[in-house]
């Protein structure tokens, strides 16, 4: 029976947990700040095990999932490492992989951790957003697997594609800069238009009755943790910079195009942005 301390219980954790327990190859415990969370993480069936005392839970795992914010995971991650035995895998789901990367890259318990990131998830967040198919034909990007041991990484991996994922493997900074452009920035404009209208359409019942699923379908993210999406904007800052000069450039072509009342401008402009179809059914 494979032991896995679960260092955050919510969606990502949760559901990664029910996932698994089907299999019933594995036990799990669970750390969290809040007892509360831990208390209905084990109602649900998530865990097993409940451990207020972090360096505790880690000396009884086999495996240590970290599943919270990443800036938390930065400060967590060296720690953690410092006290694993060699049999040991430290795994984190964050969102970004650069900064995280960078603490450890010199520590010497370094081939016991693994950077991965499950392309998963919705708006909802803790314990009672998690479910089993979550990760059902997703993507887990691992990086810098090569830091890796290799018996440890082959093992999770086989689990990992056991329950839905395939396997990309990436850089660091190259995992930054992709999910900056792909995932980050969507979080942004999300961000962005739900202010935009909320300041302007102060009457959320005129917001109800005239929103389409357009709107609800753009500002859907905007509904996502602010705990967890703030650190990642920070921790990602160059890359999602970039990524929002390029945006803000595209909005200032086509802000351009309709002040000079260039009707062939404006639809060549949308026809070159439909091409996204092509990828995205």
């Amino acid at each position: 029976m494979k032991k896995v301390l679960l260092v955050g219980v919510g969606l990502i954790g949760g559901s990664y947990s029910l996932a698994l327990k089907p299999r019933n190859e594995f036990e799990f415990g669970g750390f969290s700040r809040r007892s509360t969370t831990l208390d209905m993480a084990e109602k649900l069936g998530i865990i097993q095990h409940k451990f207020d005392d972090l360096n505790e839970g880690v000396q009884w795992a086999d495996w240590i999932i970290l599943s919270i914010p990443v800036d938390v995971i930065r400060k967590l991650l060296p720690g953690i490492l410092d006290i694993v035995k060699p049999h040991q895998l430290v795994v984190d789901f964050g969102s970004t992989k650069g900064a995280i990367c960078e603490e450890v890259k010199n520590h010497p318990n370094r081939a016991n951790f693994l950077p991965a990131h499950p392309i998963a998830g919705t708006e909802y967040s803790g314990p009672e957003a998690a479910f089993p198919g979550l990760f059902q034909d997703k993507c887990l990007i691992v990086c810098e697997e090569d830091e890796t041991k290799a018996d440890l990484k082959d093992e999770f991996e086989e689990i990992a594609k056991s329950i839905g994922f395939y396997i990309v493997k990436m850089g660091a900074e190259e995992h930054d800069r992709h999910l900056a452009y792909i995932s980050h920035l969507s979080h942004v404009t999300s961000f962005a238009l739900s202010n935009t209208v909320l300041a302007k359409e102060k009457d959320g019942e005129v917001i109800l009755e005239l929103a389409g699923s357009g709107f609800a379908s753009t500002v859907r993210l905007a509904k996502s943790s602010p705990e967890m999406w703030t650190p990642i904007f920070l921790e990602n800052k160059k890359m999602i910079l970039e990524g929002i000069d390029a945006y803000l450039n595209e909005v200032q072509k086509l802000r351009d195009f309709l002040s000079a009342d260039q009707a062939e401008k404006v639809q060549s402009f949308l026809e070159s942005g439909r091409e996204i179809r092509r990828i995205i059914q």
